[in-house]
């Protein structure tokens, strides 16, 4: 099951909060050793500060398996401002139809259980979240920066993307910008893939809607 929650009322949902800043610090700082920013057992930035959108995919048994982060192009996002190199000699992504998303993760014991199908599971279920919130808001595209690692794992699950520009070294990943066309044909393709029937959602919205709520 997919949970969306609003940036501007994370405070009314403190426990979703602590689980989800919780499992990024163990995933990007503890378990990748990514160069980030934490606060005590969080991994928070600044852009958690522009109300964004959280997307939460939670276990039948109520646990956090996954979340990831959504932003406008149109306001502050990590490829535009953060990583501006892995555009190339792109411009940079203006755009009320194109959206971001960042700090996509899962559950390390999930990821790490290679004998299973969960992490396709619960990474497409993400990203099937991502996708019902895109068509139910008319957006045409969404972008991300990635490790080349997760960029297999996105072609494995259906929907590999395009590359924006090639991939750079940063830090101790190789960093590369993705885009997603938002269609039907790819939601559908994920959701037969990972074996996932009906709406992911647990309830309908859309991006602004939810941003607004």
């Amino acid at each position: 099951m997919i949970r969306i929650l609003n940036g501007k009322t994370r405070a009314q949902h403190p426990r979703a909060v602590d689980d989800m800043f919780r499992l990024r610090k163990r995933v990007f700082h503890d378990f990748l050793k990514w160069d980030v920013q934490t606060d005590g057992e969080w991994e928070i930035d600044n852009y958690d500060t522009a109300n964004p959108l959280y997307v939460l995919s939670y276990a039948p048994d109520g646990r956090l398996r996954g979340s990831l982060r959504l932003l406008p192009t149109l306001g502050p996002n990590m490829l535009d401002d953060t990583f501006p190199i892995l555009l190339g000699d792109n411009p940079e992504i203006r755009s009320a139809s194109v959206w971001e998303s960042s700090r996509f993760c899962i559950e390390p014991e999930i990821s790490q259980d290679r004998a299973s199908n969960q992490v396709t599971i619960a990474a497409a279920e993400l990203m099937c979240g991502v996708g019902e919130l895109g068509l139910a808001s008319g957006i045409s595209h969404i972008v991300t920066v990635t490790d080349v690692f997760l960029e297999r794992m996105f072609r494995r699950m259906g929907c590999p993307g395009e590359r924006i520009a090639e991939p750079h070294r940063i830090g101790s990943v190789f960093a590369v910008a993705v885009a997603w066309e938002v269609t039907d044909d790819l939601l559908q393709r994920m959701k037969a893939i990972a074996a996932i029937e009906g709406t992911v959602l647990e309830r309908p919205m859309s991006l602004e809607t939810a941003r607004a709520a």
